[in-house]
């Protein structure tokens, strides 16, 4: 199973003790295979149905609510992988999806 439009992908589901990273997938993610975020990888295992709006998340400086990563931009025979930072970022590293290595300096938009 992958991850598809729509999904919320969120880190305070596997720590507590981390920035709280909250994705939202816009399209694609039929390569998805983790997200590198303050030490932890989150997976497809780590989806939630809505992002609990009470947990107190930590942005980073690149890393911040509203910003979108898409994997097309720099990977055009990818699926496209789009999604957008709902919460957190702190401690956000990097999205591996269909083998490419995705950051905020590279494939923000």
């Amino acid at each position: 199973m992958a991850i598809q439009k729509g999904d919320i992908i969120d880190e305070s589901k596997k720590s507590l003790e981390s920035c709280r990273l909250a994705v939202k997938v816009l399209e694609g993610g039929g390569g998805f295979a983790k997200i590198d975020c303050c030490g932890l990888e989150l997976t497809e295992a780590d989806k939630v149905d809505a992002v609990d709006e009470t947990t107190e998340r930590y942005a980073g400086e690149a890393a911040k609510p509203g910003i979108i990563i898409d994997e097309s931009k720099n990977h055009p025979n990818s699926c496209g992988l789009r999604v957008e930072i709902v919460g957190g970022g702190g401690g956000f590293k990097s999205i591996t999806c269909c083998g490419n290595e995705l950051t905020i300096e590279q494939d923000a938009v």
